[in-house]
């Protein structure tokens, strides 16, 4: 059976609701981080890069956003993928790990499955990357990131 979409059509897609749902998830985190953090280093939805597979997480944050300046941002740090189905947590997870190849200063991303409300943890290890089910504490933001979206 065929989703309904944002104007009433039926055909294939994202079902709306999801779509409003991921939207306000990215601006809650957003917000909350700065009101938390006295920089503003964050960005939705900016490509790391134009390769396949493209990356472009939902979240990023930099070393050096250089908001109010002509500059690309520099040294992502930290990714956030949110999804709301298996497929979507593979398939961001097999962009989580060409991230952490291309850019050796991501040091850790995550993904946040907002219909099983499950974080997941990446982050570098000498043998390659770990997979942490369950964890949203993260290291470089000394925070759990559950707490961002309250």
């Amino acid at each position: 059976m065929a989703k309904k979409t944002a104007n009433n059509n039926t055909g294939l897609g994202m079902a709306y609701n999801n779509h409003f749902t991921h939207q306000k998830i990215q601006s809650i985190i957003c917000k909350n981080y700065l009101r938390k953090y006295d920089d503003e280093n964050i960005l939705i939805e900016t490509k790391l890069s134009d390769d396949r597979p493209r990356i472009c997480p939902d979240i990023s944050i930099w070393g050096d956003a250089h908001m109010y300046e002509d500059i690309d941002p520099e040294n992502p740090l930290l990714t956030i993928e949110i999804t709301h189905t298996r497929k979507n947590d593979r398939y961001s997870e097999g962009v989580i790990r060409s991230s952490f190849v291309r850019y050796p200063s991501i040091q850790e991303a995550f993904v946040y499955n907002f219909e099983t409300n499950v974080w997941t943890r990446f982050s570098r290890a000498d043998d390659g990357v770990i997979k942490e089910e369950g964890k949203d504490q993260s290291r470089v933001l000394e925070c759990f990131l559950h707490t961002l979206l309250k």
